[in-house]
Formats: structure tokens, sequence, C-alpha cells
């Protein structure tokens, strides 16, 4: 077993009547290398959501510090929507939402990708600035929720900055502000060969797609190595036919030889040869020697090919080796960055007090 090739197996199967040796191009391993930094982070995303939930849970809710008024004084400018309450209890916190949609474009790369964002972000009566990076995205759409108060309602006191914005005009260019600072594109990009995520592809899938490229590279290159290595393969093989045609030849006239050697050596012992015939049979007898001194030489002629064979097959295997790892996509050296978005591709559609239930 120790003496086997690389990538050959040994089969012993119920099915067979022999014991088989096989070999096979790749070996797949199902090991698990080190763990990458996106794969530790999806591993512990569970983990983290379980944090922020104790964390959330021991905070104190803010409806315990609000206080509530039947009447709210504000300006007609300033859109409102009532989400509506099963309870009937009409208790509103409120919370300033917004519609906006983001666009990405970049002509050199084929991007032209649309995001809407539903924004919100609590509005405690002691607000002081309104921090658009602490909103939560949501799926809520707001619009859809009713216009007209309920009655009965009591409301959290609204913070001054936001009774003083008319129309949130101030509030939504400080939202687009932010979305601009913000708001990208996250993409992989691989240096070599050249190749760039789409929008939307996981990490994992890009680099299934970079493997495949680099696959079919290495398969090229892999076939121009076998071309090349056929050709010095076959010179091999011809010198080895040669080298057995030797071998074969320098057997015949030895064993020739001594025939006729021993042909002479038994005439001569019963009388039938004369002295010539036995001189003939001693030169016979050293061409037996030269010929056997041929002949090895022959035979350590085909060895030393056989063994050029080998390392020429082995030579070959380390230089598909090297091409496995050199298009190996975990030897690759890929980086992220990122799409902004232009100022103009930034809109805020819609920004509003929306009154959530407590």
């Amino acid at each position: 077993m120790s003496n086997l090739k690389k990538r050959t197996f040994f089969l012993k199967s119920a099915h067979l009547d022999d014991i088989r040796l096989f070999s096979t191009r790749w070996v797949l391993s199902y090991l698990k290398g080190p763990l990458k930094r996106d794969e530790i982070a999806s591993l512990m995303k569970e983990q983290k959501v379980l944090q922020n939930t104790e964390i959330e849970s021991i905070t104190e809710p803010r409806e315990k510090n609000e206080k509530f008024e039947s009447i709210q004084n504000i300006d007609v400018s300033i859109p409102q929507y009532y989400e509506p309450d099963p309870t009937l209890e009409h208790n509103y916190l409120a919370t300033l939402m917004a519609k906006t949609k983001v666009h990405f474009y970049n002509q050199s790369k084929g991007i032209d990708e649309a995001h809407t964002l539903w924004l919100s972000l609590d509005l405690p009566s002691t607000l002081q600035n309104i921090r658009w990076e602490e909103a939560r995205e949501l799926d809520i759409d707001f619009e859809n929720f009713p216009h007209t108060k309920p009655s009965k309602a009591k409301f959290q006191a609204l913070p001054s900055l936001v009774l003083n914005d008319k129309g949130l005009k101030k509030a939504s260019k400080e939202l687009k502000e932010n979305l601009y600072r913000n708001q990208s594109l996250e993409l992989q990009r691989c240096i070599s060969p050249k190749l760039e995520s789409k929008v939307g592809e996981s990490s994992s899938d890009f680099i299934v797609r970079l493997q495949d490229l680099l696959s079919d590279k290495k398969e090229t290159e892999i076939e121009k190595l076998q071309v090349r290595y056929a050709k010095k393969e076959k010179v091999f093989t011809t010198r080895l036919s040669r080298a057995n045609e030797r071998v074969e030849k320098e057997s015949s006239d030895s064993t020739s030889s001594m025939i006729e050697a021993g042909i002479a050596v038994i005439g001569a012992l019963f009388g039938r040869s004369t002295p010539t015939k036995i001189g003939r049979a001693f030169k016979k007898s050293s061409n037996i020697l030269k010929e056997r001194g041929d002949m090895s030489r022959a035979e350590e002629r085909v060895a030393q090919i056989h063994e050029d064979i080998e390392a020429l097959e082995y030579e070959l295997e380390d230089k598909i080796d090297v091409l496995n790892e050199k298009y190996n996509a975990e030897n690759c050296e890929i980086e992220d960055f990122t799409i902004k978005p232009r100022r103009t591709d930034i809109e805020v559609e819609a920004c509003a007090i929306v009154w959530r239930i407590v």
C-alpha cells in the first residue's frame, strides 16, 4: 500500500472477482478548514439576536416615562397617520417614519438598482436632535394607516423640534443627507482573475462562481500540460521500444553463440572437430562474454528509460498539483468595495408623524 502512486486507490469488493487499483484526477476532502470572518458571523448571528433581545428586555419601557395628552397642536403641514388599535384604548406613542428610495447606478459595472426603505425613529418628548442613523428599517407601509384621529385618543407629547419643523422639511433634508453618507451597495471583487460579485449575490455564491471560472482556466492549463508531456512521453516510449528490441537481439545472439560453442565442444570431445573448429569454439566463448555484457547494458538502458518515464509522470502530477493550488479560490485575493448613490438618486417620498399604539 505504501508504494501506491498519488491519487491511486486499492479496491476490494464482493461484487468483483479480483482486487483492482484505480486512480482519479481529483480528490475531494470533506474536512472543514479554519472558519472565515463571514462564516463566524453567520454562526454567531442567532447568539447576537438573543443577546440584543436580553438587552431590550431589561430596558425600561419608553411609555412609562411619557405623559399622554388628549389634545395636540400640530401644524397642518405635518402629515399624520394613526396605527389601528384593536384594543380601542387609543394610547399612542409618536414615531417619525419615512419612505425613501435609493437608486444605485454604475454604467461600467452594469449596476442599475433601486432600493425602497421604510424607516422608523422614536420621538420621545425630550428629543433634542433627530438622529436618522438610529432609525430602524421596517416592513410597514404607514401610508396605508388612516389619517383620521381616533376619538378619545391620548397622545405622547411631541418634541418641540418636530412641532417647529413645518412640513417636516428639515427632517427630510437631514434624512437625505444621512442616506447619502451611510447607504451603499456592499460588493466583492477578486483581483486576479478579475471578477466582481453581482448585486444581491451572497459571499458564498460569489466564491462558487469564482471557483467555476478558476476551474475552467485550470482545465485549459492542464490540457496544455498533458499535450506537452504526451510528446515527451512519446519520445521515451520510442526509446523504450528500441531498447527492448536491443535486449531481445542481444539475448538471441548470446543464445546462438552458446549453442554453437556447445556443439563445437561436444564435437571435440568425441573427436569429430578439427583444431580449427575448436579454435572457433573458444572464440565463440569469448564472444558470449562480450554479448552478455552488451545484453546487461541493454537491460540497464531499458530500466533507465522506465525510470525516466516514471519521473516524467511524477513531474506532470507535481505541476498539476501546482495548478490546483494556483486556481483555488481560497488562495485568491478578495476584497470588499462599495457603490455609493449620487445625491440626485436619493428621494424621500414621504415623511410623517406616525402614531403607534402602546
